[in-house]
């Protein structure tokens, strides 16, 4: 079953997010997308502008095999590089676009292409692809954040991927807003293990919020209290009921040795992994 298949069968899958190398390097890339073994139902690959691009990216890991979620940035971008780029994903055999607005700075194209757009260009030339949208969490008010998020939605996005969730109780109105304004897309809330306050502390000036006293008291103990913390929060997003699937994503570009284990132990514990 693809990631599509899982995420819309109620199945709970889990997705690994990464970040590809600077050049094309095969190993250093499946290094990192073989974390979670074979347990992650999708690898999301992050695009930035030093890096291997993510189309590419998620080309070769394609071709290895692996369920690959291409990240397509609307910044900048016109009608006829879309085009190329969809060309390129359609010959590649992509089937997954989680469609951002992207952060990188630089001028606007004149002609340069809503989110709305872009998902909707999207839908058309990959048929039968599952695109995705993001919402920032911590951005304005809900109202706000919706009126932005809904038309994408509308436009053929089929699932939502958040920011990363520290508290789940606080995503609780956003994502049951999403269900209410578009029923049967669904919500895939991103986790991060921190285990160090400097981590933490990198975070939130990241995402511009406060983590919670409790997940800083316990990353506060040490490496152990900051995993007891991500396998709080994961255990809540399971039991929840407002969100659908989650993808990790760990603080380092290359995960020191032994964290893809203790992710995958975190998994098992909560009941994810035995889901595969």
């Amino acid at each position: 079953m693809t990631f599509s298949d899982r995420l819309f069968a109620g199945e709970f899958p889990v997705a690994l997010e990464i970040t590809p190398p600077q050049r094309p390097r095969p190993a250093v890339l499946l290094r990192r997308a073989r974390l979670l073994d074979d347990r992650a139902a999708a690898i999301n690959v992050i695009q930035r502008p030093d890096r291997q691009p993510s189309l590419d990216a998620s080309i070769a890991l394609s071709g290895e095999g692996l369920e690959a979620v291409w990240h397509l940035v609307a910044r900048g971008l016109t009608a006829e590089e879309l085009e190329t780029q969809l060309t390129i994903a359609r010959a590649g055999g992509i089937r997954n676009v989680l469609c951002i607005r992207g952060d990188h700075s630089g001028p606007e194209a004149p002609d340069a292409l809503t989110v709305k757009k872009v998902i909707e260009r999207t839908v058309g030339a990959l048929p039968g692809a599952c695109v995705g949208a993001t919402v920032n969490q911590y951005q304005g008010d809900r109202a706000a954040v919706l009126r932005n998020l809904l038309p994408k939605l509308r436009a053929g996005a089929r699932y939502v991927q958040t920011q990363p969730v520290f508290d789940p109780a606080q995503l609780a109105p956003l994502a049951e807003a999403i269900r209410e304004g578009a029923p049967g897309v669904k919500v895939v809330a991103m986790a991060m293990p921190l285990l160090s306050l400097e981590a933490a502390e990198k975070i939130e000036k990241r995402l511009g919020i406060a983590l919670p006293a409790e997940t800083l008291a316990r990353i506060g103990e040490g490496p152990e209290g900051g995993w007891s913390a991500f396998e709080a929060t994961l255990a809540a997003l399971v039991s929840c009921g407002f969100v659908d699937g989650v993808a990790v994503m760990t603080f380092e570009m290359d995960a020191p040795e032994g964290m893809g284990e203790r992710i995958l132990a975190a998994l098992d514990r909560v009941g994810l992994a035995k889901r595969r």
